[in-house]
């Protein structure tokens, strides 16, 4: 406790008026006369005074009034140092505030959120007179305060934050915006507001947690020339910064079909992790263990439920299997945490998933050479495979012909048989015609995978041609093993090991025991490709000579894959190898994976969804509302971008098409770690001093409340004691 006004106490002495007032308002003897001392002769006479005080209470009551009335006018204040950067000199400040889901973390009963709020008044309490002042806030969505002189922009300032803090539509919101991404957008309004014909230094006040993704993530010097100076919710810059309350999360969710245990049978596995640890006292602070319960909810309802225990800062695994028992559209999912009512991070309480156990991958193969005879048919092999492999129960597999192709695409027969394609298959096909092709490509820039599979029937230059825009690497020609450079010697080509970096491969082994064993495969002929290292292409697997086998390209929302051998016996054994099967399963998988079809795709809180088609929508959120949604141009997707809260949205296209996804917390938001944080220093711009000051926090507001107080009490006392004192 300090003082602004200390010489105000002299005022003190005044607490000597109401003693002498009483003093002095004593009341007078008054002469009587009467007959019994008429004959009496008068003596000297003797002056005497009664020195008692009366009406002590009300005495003490006008004391107390006039020692609390100077104590307003002395000003007393509680001051605590904050990191501001510049002195006694007016400067422009751009105030810049975390919105970050971490900032939801409750201390002593307080969020960090209500923290940064108070913070940022005393702030603009402490600014030198003269300065400018603005807002930015680290949520997109959020109001702003363009930089203005201090009288006006200091009220501004603290109606936006009060008016974002109360707004349920567009409050905050948990995303995971951190200060370094909203930086630029400070300095920006830091630069637009220009110098008002004034030489002023110019500091952005980081009002924040103190945690990697918070303050931790600025730099000392924003656009070269701005001075950062962070102020965190907790503790001061360049002290130890406190411990945080341990709390315990949802950190992953994932599912996948369990046809083992049923057809409709589905497996769900949440990771949960202990943030900590705390530093309280009870239960699961410190080095103890710590047991929680999680339940998975389907369409609302809690269908199972498990414990786990959990080790300081741990992970523990939580598995749920489930039945289900809806239809194909989809079921609702959700796994939380119980008993978790006094966490200190609720939000990270929860989780979301779509589930449906009949979604399954829609692949359809083009056979470019098919024969009565099923080993000779092209893709004989392939669709053995693909029966036989772990996508055997997700696959639907459908077949045509390229002129049946040709006639749907260009309208002649049926409806578009891409429409409902996850991934295409074109099996020694030749190239579409020059006006079907680019529907192909476009269906892959949309999300669809394509696996081009070579043969007598595929031509270089006309593939180039169609399908340049998407193909990994441009086509040369058809060569024979041995008739490459340096290769005489060799009539047929093995495969090298696999990539096993590659996405396709990822968990798998490429020895003789492995998951794809190629090594034993001979192949007699081989597209050469053209090298570009223009066009991203990733090698998956190669010949022995170097020559790609299996290379892969992701185009847009698509992905590509081109095998430069058949996937029959003409030019290899290949489809004879044990590896085949893992090879062409993966290989599916990863084509599909790009669509992630019926399951749902997770978009981050405050991110935009592109939908997949050119069409009007109607999405439902959480909340049951529906919300109407048109492309923003002809031919482009529509963009669902009101994606403020976790939960299961759903997308309708008027055609009855459905699209699901879940908008998610970001589980990076969910350390709230404590980080040390270094004081600001002022760049060379600046003439005044850097360092630290007291930003003090007033109390006479509240003693003016009791002075008025005590007034009435005084008056009440006053008017009873007169009465008392007349008698009545």
């Amino acid at each position: 406790m300090s003082l602004l006004a200390p010489l105000a106490l002299l005022g003190l002495l005044g607490l000597a008026l109401p003693l002498v007032a009483h003093l002095l308002g004593r009341e007078r003897p008054q002469k009587i006369r009467f007959a019994a001392v008429r004959f009496v002769r008068p003596r000297e006479p003797v002056v005497t005074q009664r020195r008692e005080l009366r009406d002590w209470p009300l005495l003490l009551i006008r004391l107390l009034l006039l020692a609390i009335f100077v104590l307003v006018l002395a000003r007393p204040v509680v001051g605590s140092e904050a990191a501001v950067a510049v002195l006694a000199e007016p400067h422009d400040a751009i105030i810049l505030l975390d919105a970050s889901a971490s900032m939801e973390l409750r201390v002593d009963g307080r969020s960090d959120r209500e923290r940064a709020a108070e913070q940022l008044d005393t702030l603009l309490d402490a600014l030198p007179p003269g300065s400018r002042v603005g807002l930015a806030i680290s949520d997109p969505r959020a109001p702003s305060v363009t930089l203005r002189e201090l009288s006006d922009g200091a009220p501004q300032v603290r109606a936006a934050l009060d008016g974002w803090m109360r707004s349920e539509d567009h409050g905050p919101r948990p995303g995971a915006w951190s200060l370094s991404e909203a930086l630029p957008r400070a300095a920006a309004l830091l630069s637009d507001a220009g110098t008002d014909g004034q030489d002023r230094p110019r500091v952005i006040y980081a009002i924040g947690d103190p945690t990697e993704r918070g303050l931790g993530s600025l730099p000392e010097l924003a656009a070269g020339a701005v001075t950062v100076v962070p102020v965190p919710t907790r503790g001061q810059p360049g002290a130890e910064p406190p411990a945080p309350p341990e709390h315990v999360g949802l950190r992953e969710l994932e599912w996948e079909p369990a046809p083992e245990l049923d057809p409709r049978a589905v497996r769900i596995r949440a990771l949960i992790h202990r943030y900590g640890p705390g530093s309280g006292e009870g239960e699961g602070e410190g080095d103890e263990q710590l047991e929680v319960a999680a339940a998975l909810e389907i369409d609302k309802r809690e269908v199972a439920r498990t414990r786990v225990t959990l080790e300081p800062n741990g992970d523990a695994a939580a598995e749920f299997t489930h039945t289900l028992d809806g239809a194909s559209e989809g079921a609702r999912a959700r796994v939380r945490l119980l008993e978790r009512d006094d966490d200190p991070l609720l939000v990270d309480d929860r989780r979301h998933l779509w589930l449906t156990a009949t979604d399954a991958v829609e692949v359809l193969v083009i056979n470019g050479d098919p024969s009565e005879t099923r080993a000779n048919d092209e893709i004989f092999f392939l669709s053995t495979a693909l029966g036989s492999g772990e996508l055997a129960e997700g696959i639907s597999l459908r077949g045509l012909t390229l002129d049946q192709l040709e006639d749907r695409l260009s309208g002649k027969q049926g409806d578009d048989p891409l429409a409902e394609v996850d991934v295409l298959v074109l099996a020694n096909v030749r190239a579409l015609s020059a006006e079907l092709a680019p529907r192909v490509n476009a269906r892959v820039a949309e999300g669809m995978g394509l696996w081009i599979t070579v043969g007598d029937r595929v031509s270089a230059k006309e593939y180039n041609a169609r399908f340049a825009e998407v193909l990994p690497l441009l086509m040369r020609e058809a060569v024979y093993a041995g008739t490459a450079p340096g290769r005489t010697e060799a009539r047929s080509e093995g495969v090298a090991p696999v990539q096993l970096s590659h996405p396709i491969f990822e968990g798998s082994t490429a020895d003789a025991d492995g998951d794809i064993d190629l090594g034993a495969t001979r192949t007699r002929r081989m597209f050469l490709l053209e090298p570009d290292p223009r066009r991203g292409a990733d090698i998956a697997a190669a010949f022995t000579s170097g020559a790609p086998a299996l290379v892969t390209r992701e185009y847009e929302q698509g992905r590509v894959a081109l095998l430069t051998t058949t996937i029959d016996r003409d030019w290899g054994d290949l489809p004879l190898r044990p590896g085949f099967v893992p090879l062409a399963t993966r290989t599916l998988s990863w084509l599909a994976g790009a669509r992630g079809h019926g399951r749902g795709s997770v978009v981050a809180v405050g991110a935009r969804k592109t939908l997949d088609r050119a069409a009007t929508y109607s999405v439902t959120t959480p909340s049951g509302a529906s919300v109407p949604i048109t492309p923003p141009r002809e031919g482009e997707p529509a963009i669902f971008e009101a994606t403020d809260f976790p939960g299961h949205y759903r997308a309708t296209a008027r055609d009855s098409e459905v699209e699901r996804f879940v908008v998610e917390f970001d589980a990076r938001e969910a350390d709230t770690s404590a980080v040390g944080l270094a004081r600001a220093q002022l760049g060379d711009e600046s003439s005044g001093e850097s360092g630290t000051v007291t930003i003090y926090e007033p109390r006479w507001r509240e003693l003016a409340l009791i002075l008025l107080l005590l007034l009435g009490v005084e008056s009440g006392a006053r008017l009873w004691f007169t009465r008392r004192s007349s008698g009545g």
